[in-house]
C-alpha cells in the first residue's frame, strides 16, 4: 500500500448520478475547510470544481446550502466508516471493539483532516452552522463514544475520567497531528501522511486510553 495520502479530489464522496455535483462537494469540503464559511467564495468554489458559476447555483442554491452539503458529505463518510467497522465486530467484548473503533477514527482523521478543520472553524464562529454540525452529526457521536467509555470505566478498562474527558481527550489526541500536519512536519522528522505514522499514532492513542 502506498504511503502517500489522497489527494482532496482522491477522496471523492459517495459515487452519485452527478459526478458534477461532486466535484463541486470536494472543492468546497477543501476551501470551507481551509478558509472557513466566511473565507471560501462559491466563485472560487466553482473555479476549483472547473464548473461555472451559474451550474454550481443550479446544484446549490446559496453558500449555507453548500456549506450543509459539505459538511454532510464528510460525515456520511465518518459515518460509513464506523458503521462497517462496528458490523464487524458483534459479539466482541467491549475492550477490543472501542481499540478497534478509535483506530478507524484515527485512520479516518488521517485522510480527511478537513472534518476536524471545519469543526474548528464553526467552533471559532459559536453561531448556527455550529448548532447544524452538533445537532445533525456530532451529537450522535458524541453520545455513543461516551457511552461506550461508561461502560469501560466500570470495568476498569479506561482510568475513571468522566467521559465527557475522554471523549474530548480522544477527539484532540487523535486527529491533531494531521490536522496540524505543516507544523508536525516542521517540528520532528514525522509524515503524518504516511500509513507507518498513522499506525504509530493509532497505538499511541490507544495506549493513551487504555494502557499498555
Amino acid at each position: 500500500m502506498s504511503n502517500a495520502a489522497p489527494t482532496p479530489a482522491q477522496r471523492a464522496t459517495r459515487p452519485s448520478a452527478d459526478p458534477t455535483r461532486d466535484r463541486i462537494l470536494v472543492a468546497a469540503i477543501d476551501l470551507f475547510s481551509g478558509r472557513s464559511f466566511d473565507g471560501a467564495t462559491t466563485r472560487e468554489i466553482a473555479s476549483m470544481a472547473a464548473v461555472t458559476q451559474p451550474l454550481l447555483n443550479y446544484h446549490f442554491r446559496s453558500k449555507e446550502v453548500l456549506w450543509q452539503a459539505a459538511v454532510d458529505a464528510l460525515f456520511d463518510r465518518l459515518h460509513r466508516a464506523l458503521d462497517e467497522r462496528t458490523a464487524g465486530l458483534r459479539g466482541v467484548d467491549h475492550i477490543t471493539t472501542a481499540k478497534l473503533l478509535v483506530r478507524e477514527f484515527i485512520t479516518f482523521s488521517a485522510r480527511n483532516p478537513e472534518l476536524h478543520r471545519i469543526i474548528t472553524q464553526e467552533s471559532k464562529a459559536d453561531g448556527p452552522r455550529m448548532d447544524y454540525l452538533v445537532d445533525h452529526h456530532v451529537r450522535p457521536i458524541y453520545e455513543r463514544t461516551t457511552a461506550l467509555f461508561e461502560i469501560l470505566a466500570q470495568t476498569g478498562a479506561v482510568p475513571p475520567i468522566p467521559a465527557a474527558h475522554l471523549y474530548y481527550i480522544l477527539t484532540g489526541a487523535g486527529p491533531t497531528m494531521f490536522v496540524l500536519a505543516p507544523e508536525c512536519r516542521r517540528l520532528s522528522s514525522l509524515d503524518p501522511t504516511a500509513d507507518n505514522v498513522i499506525e504509530a499514532h493509532a497505538d499511541a492513542v490507544c495506549r493513551l486510553l487504555f494502557g499498555a
